[in-house]
């Protein structure tokens, strides 16, 4: 029982480090690829829970592999646009100059319902108001005014390429739904 206990408390230690080391976010804030990596984590370490004849190491050695694979993910993302985009998906408009794009929608699975509960948590009653509404890689909706586009450089370069591909097109190529 006390062995249970000492391995309780070190991989509580371990595991809670790692996702330290890998970034301070919430779990609602996080890229597809830091949720499966959190769950993989937590399953590598309960099996040492599971079976205390495990050797302890066989558990913590793979965690601390994939800690060290995901920061160097992390570090690639942030180096290549491209890379990103590939492993975390892009922005993709959802609602362009007041109206919903039925195509988009149907690339994210996404019913207008559900937009129209993400407008309603921005303070949007509808679509009328809006230039563009973005649905981000993480999932959220992010609403662009007439006054947010107006250059002042809030777009990232992905939303920009979108907005100057399309121009007055109701799909969107560039965006084919990879998130």
């Amino acid at each position: 029982m006390l062995t249970l206990l000492i391995r309780s408390i070190l991989i509580y230690v371990i595991v809670t480090a790692a996702v330290r080391i890998m970034g301070k976010r919430q779990v609602s804030d996080m890229q597809t690829s830091e949720l499966v990596i959190t769950i993989i984590i937590s399953q590598i370490a309960s099996l040492p829970l599971e079976d205390t004849e495990r050797p302890l190491l066989n558990s913590l050695v793979p965690i601390m592999m994939i800690v060290a694979i995901e920061i160097l993910v992390s570090m690639l993302m942030m180096k290549s646009r491209k890379a990103r985009s590939l492993i975390c998906g892009h922005p993709i408009i959802v609602i362009k100059d007041g109206k919903m794009l039925d195509e988009q929608l149907r690339l994210l699975r996404i019913s207008r319902e559900d937009v129209y509960t993400l407008l309603r948590e921005k303070n949007f009653s509808d679509e009328s108001g809006v230039r563009y509404g973005v649905i981000e890689p993480n999932g959220t909706l992010s609403v662009l005014t007439d006054e947010d586009v107006s250059g002042n450089g809030i777009q990232s370069e992905d939303l920009k390429e979108q907005i100057t591909n399309n121009g007055d097109e109701q799909g969107s190529e560039g965006a084919n739904g990879n998130r």
